[in-house]
């Protein structure tokens, strides 16, 4: 519930901001029994995350929303090539489900966070999430950073290989952190076009 109120000083905002931050995490719980409600009427769940072949993957994508069809893709192509890959696709950001995610990824080689956005000055926003939520635990995968999808930008299947190419190789490497932009030589040639047309080539 949520009611309009005026902000009376540092004090009580601080306090209604913190109740609303407490809220949300108890609406994970909610959440939870509402998508058991939903499952016995309808055969169906949509928890918090979505693994598909993750059971037995060492290496993870993870995304969201509609383009987690073209990681399922990329999986299936992997796969027939003898690749232990495996998807996890978030459904719920906020709050952010912590312990699912954990789970799903324990004992992983390696994970790829695949974002469709970026946070200017420091990179993918879910890689960021994701590594927080990470940083405490002992034994934690490989985690690399990959924007991908900027503007509604297609994945192709090539682009996918690269990524596990990467998740395979960058095992142990120093720049796990630094977000890598995938982007093709056609891309670049489409830039270059468009700079000739400016008058900037």
């Amino acid at each position: 519930m949520a009611q309009s109120a005026a902000v009376l000083g540092g004090s009580g905002y601080s306090y209604f901001k913190y109740q609303m931050h407490l809220a949300s995490q108890n609406a994970l719980a909610v959440y939870k029994e509402v998508c058991n409600e939903f499952e016995t009427g309808f055969s169906r769940n949509y928890d918090t995350v979505e693994g598909y072949m993750l059971d037995d993957a060492d290496y993870v994508l993870v995304m969201t929303n509609s383009f987690s069809t073209l990681g399922k893709a990329a999986v299936d192509a992997a796969r027939e090539r003898g690749l232990k890959a495996g998807l996890l696709r978030l459904r719920l950001l906020r709050p952010f489900p912590v312990a699912d995610l954990k789970a799903a990824i324990k004992g992983k080689k390696a994970v790829a966070v695949i974002d469709q956005n970026i946070s200017i000055g420091k990179g993918g926003i879910l890689h960021s999430e994701i590594a927080s939520c990470l940083y405490h635990e002992n034994q934690r995968p490989l985690l690399l950073s990959f924007i991908a999808g900027l503007g509604g930008k297609n994945i192709s299947p090539d682009e996918f290989e690269f990524i596990f190419n990467k998740m395979i190789a960058g095992e142990d490497t120093e720049d796990a952190g630094t977000a890598q932009l995938i982007y093709t030589d056609k891309d670049w040639q489409e830039m270059v076009r468009l700079k000739g047309m400016a008058g900037k080539g």
